[in-house]
């Protein structure tokens, strides 16, 4: 069957349906020095200016070390406001505040409701997971100090990584919020993610040897790995790989299953199976040697005492290869155990409790090849072993990509999470 099937396969078409498919994924620049994504120190300012359109005033400032925010009040304040945690960014590219998944939409339909608005580019790009909930958490102040009077209200929203940083700014000061709207968001926490992009680089390495530079712990400095067309020669190489890697319980790639041939390249199956594959690589790679930087040390995954086993197949005819695919693996793969300083810092920033005493909405991408969907079912499982279930809705957007929700839908769910807020 597997033999025909490698021959089967034909690659010509699927760089231009993966860089649809996969639109809303970050790219990297691998022609900045590694450090370009740490601020400088800035002398802390202020600038105010008169706004236009929806906005009465913009306030753009600095805070230390090297943060810049951007505060918006508008014409019909409500009284109410909402800070907004950005995704993650390259370490390779400047500071800056820059659109983020639609975040400038989305501010202007929050200001046309009456919400002011707020949102910093954190100190640091890369795994800003502790550096950016320290400098969304400011926000709330500096709005207090630039508004008639401190907000009624402040909400949360969080894209990706920033969806985990409101996560656990929702947990630990629920004194300070109204509610919090996680969108494609890093909502299981940091340990979930990293898992599951280790476990994909680590079975990537057994399937297809020698196709990707480095390993789980790094990757060459000079490695990008953002255009969908690299993924093309890597699956050809051993077709199977990519139906085993998607069938293996620790490697769950999300794709959608219309009924279509799953071993065609041009079928909606085929191609978000090998959207997901590349996905899960690309943010390895893009990620991996920040994290490790940060966390002073490359031992941030652990498959040590992992057994890797059959998942959900992507086809039941899979059962035979993938048995002998994973045994293969499991005699085969590298070993990697987590450094114990690695597991405190990923454990603090973060790992959500579950204690949750404001309303949570969480909204995904059903089908997210990066932060894959599963992370919600993490999160409510500790949500609601720590009896907090009541605080928490989540809505699936049936859409494949990774933060690929319209303004508009992400509005609704925002308008449903404060009716929900100032019902209680």
């Amino acid at each position: 069957m597997f033999t025909p099937l490698a021959r089967r396969l034909r690659f010509g078409a699927l760089a231009l349906t993966l860089a649809t498919l996969l639109g809303a994924c970050a790219t990297d620049s691998p022609t900045e020095p590694r450090n370009a994504g740490r601020a400088l120190a800035r002398t802390n300012s202020t600038t105010e200016e008169p706004g236009t359109g929806l906005w009465s005033r913009i306030v753009r400032g600095e805070t230390g070390p090297g943060s810049l925010y951007e505060l918006y009040v508008p014409t019909n304040w409500n009284g109410d406001a909402v800070v907004i945690a950005h995704g993650y960014k390259a370490p390779t590219l400047p500071v800056a505040i820059t659109d983020e998944s639609n975040m400038y939409a989305m501010r202007d339909l929050l200001g046309a409701q009456g919400f002011a608005v707020a949102y910093s580019s954190y100190s640091i790009n890369g795994f800003a997971v502790k550096d950016g909930a320290q400098r969304t958490h400011q926000l709330r102040g500096l709005l207090a100090s630039h508004l008639a009077g401190a907000p009624a209200r402040t909400y949360l929203l969080g894209y990706s990584l920033g969806g985990g940083i409101v996560v656990s700014l929702a947990e630990q000061y629920p004194a300070q919020y109204a509610g919090a709207l996680s969108v494609c968001g890093m909502n299981g926490g940091s340990r979930v993610q990293t898992q599951y992009l280790g476990h994909v680089r680590a079975l990537a390495d057994v399937f297809f040897p020698g196709k990707l530079p480095g390993n789980v712990e790094g990757v060459p400095s000079d490695f990008s790995f953002n255009d969908p067309a690299q993924i093309g020669p890597v699956i050809q190489s051993n077709p199977v790989g990519l139906f085993v890697i998607a069938s293996t319980k620790e490697t769950p790639l999300p794709w959608i299953n219309t009924g279509g041939d799953f071993t065609n390249p041009q079928s909606l199956e085929f191609r978000t199976l090998a959207g997901s594959l590349f996905g899960a690589l690309s943010f390895h790679a893009r990620g991996i040697n920040d994290i490790t930087d940060i966390v002073n040390s490359p031992n941030i995954f652990d498959n040590s005492g992992t057994t890797y086993s059959p998942g959900t197949l992507v086809n039941p005819q899979l059962a035979g290869a993938v048995s002998a695919y994973l045994g293969l693996a499991n005699a085969t793969v590298k070993r990697y155990t987590l450094a114990p300083q690695a597991e405190q810092y990923l454990a603090r920033h973060f790992t959500p409790s579950g204690r949750l005493d404001i309303p949570l909405l969480t909204l995904h991408n059903r089908w997210d090849p990066a932060v894959p969907n599963f992370h919600n079912d993490t999160l409510a499982a500790r949500i609601q072993a720590a009896g907090s279930a009541a605080n928490l809705k989540q809505e699936v957007f049936d859409n494949f990509g990774h933060c690929a929700i319209p303004p508009s839908r992400t509005m609704a769910s925002f308008s449903r999470l404060v009716e929900w807020a100032q019902t209680r």
